[in-house]
């Protein structure tokens, strides 16, 4: 579990990647179906959305190029959604690149959220 190797240390921010991990690891260790793929996929897109509006809250102002980021992924997540319910992407397949993509997101761009902008 990678999450936590990488923590944010925004706790909201924190429990949403660990909650979109931890979906994709009872996935690939088949205690949930491949149908539910689409639900881990759109909870992460809900978790960028989310991600802004909690910066907001604490009074900082979201960084441009990470929300431009947000929309990139968010329109190649959808990308791979239809890829996938068009049976050109395997569901394996489409598990690991959401968790590749997430994870180097939270490395490029979700760890310096933690340090306040001066």
């Amino acid at each position: 579990m990678w999450y936590s190797a990488t923590k944010v240390g925004i706790t909201e921010i924190d429990m949403d990647h660990s909650n979109v991990d931890t979906m994709l690891q009872l996935y690939f260790s088949g205690r949930i179906p491949e149908a539910y793929l689409e639900q881990i996929i759109r909870n992460l897109i809900k978790h960028f959305d989310r991600e802004e509006e909690v910066v907001a809250g604490l009074g900082r102002e979201f960084p441009a190029d990470h929300k431009r980021e947000h929309a990139r992924l968010t329109q190649l997540l959808e990308k791979r959604l239809v890829d996938w319910k068009a049976d050109q992407l395997e569901g394996n397949e489409l598990a690991e690149q959401v968790r590749s993509l997430l994870l180097l997101h939270v490395v490029d761009f979700d760890v310096a959220l933690a340090k306040p902008s001066n």
